[in-house]
């Protein structure tokens, strides 16, 4: 299994990421499309590539957090699809195997008593973007090695048409699932059965302790069943240390190794 961290955003660039990576041992980053430096236009894929050479560090990407393909208005669709696409071109140029990918809820309606979600009352129209966006994905990736991972996020459990979604996600081939195990645990294992359903779609992880509503947390500081959570990942996957201080990378590294983990 390898093992990584994200980019950090006590590190200045992708280069003080690689060599934190490189001091604790650790075998990938992953790339976050929401910072600044860290958009494909502004990193050199020659320079990516030899860092892979010389100190064998490679890549995954965790794609813009607020990538929303699925919203209803076409042009604003428009402009993700080609996000995604770039994104999605990137990952192959510096031989990335994993984006990651969060789903949002997208516009709700707040009335008296309950919240109504614009995705389950036009469902439709929010299933059609979604099967274009995955024909979109498999038309990119082709036959290459890459696979984009839908992630279980910390805000809600997924939606009703969000689980509909996931049927079409799921039948194919470029896509897979990320368990977060921070968030697994914050919304109390709502999101379980969708990884029980799919176990072979699991191809990555962000891996981190949480404690109630608190996650992100060093490992071995609060609730999570570290071991529990790693025996789902094959041997060949990928797990992304997903803490958010270099402090807390070297707490969790730490604690892999205690555990003979690592």
């Amino acid at each position: 299994m390898k093992f990584g961290m994200p980019t950090l955003v006590e590190c200045a660039d992708i280069f003080e990421c690689c060599e934190t990576a490189k001091r604790h041992g650790l075998d990938f980053v992953e790339i976050n499309m929401s910072f600044p430096q860290y958009l494909p236009s502004a990193l050199s894929v020659e320079k990516l590539k030899a860092i892979t050479e010389r100190d064998g560090i490679f890549y995954t990407i965790h794609a813009d957090e607020m990538l929303n393909p699925f919203d209803f208005n076409p042009e604003v669709s428009r402009c993700y699809f080609d996000v995604m696409r770039k994104t999605i071109r990137f990952a192959i140029e510096i031989g990335a195997p994993v984006i990651n990918m969060h789903l949002l809820k997208g516009v709700y309606v707040t009335l008296p008593g309950k919240v109504i979600l614009l995705t389950d009352v036009y469902r439709e129209q929010y299933l059609e973007r979604v099967k274009d966006f995955i024909s979109m994905c498999e038309e990119e990736i082709g036959d290459k090695s890459l696979k984009v991972a839908i992630e279980n996020v910390d805000s809600n459990p997924f939606t009703e048409s969000q689980l509909e979604a996931l049927e079409f996600f799921m039948a194919s081939p470029v896509f897979g699932l990320t368990l977060d195990t921070g968030h697994e645990l914050c919304l109390g294992f709502a999101d379980s059965p969708v990884f029980d359903k799919y176990p072979e779609k699991l191809v990555h992880m962000h891996l981190h302790d949480a404690r109630g509503k608190s996650a992100h947390l060093p490992l071995g500081t609060a609730e999570v069943d570290i071991n529990s959570r790693l025996a789902r990942l094959s041997a060949s996957s990928n797990c992304l240390i997903e803490v958010k201080t270099v402090a807390g990378l070297a707490e969790s590294v730490e604690y892999l190794k205690s555990k003979s983990i690592m």
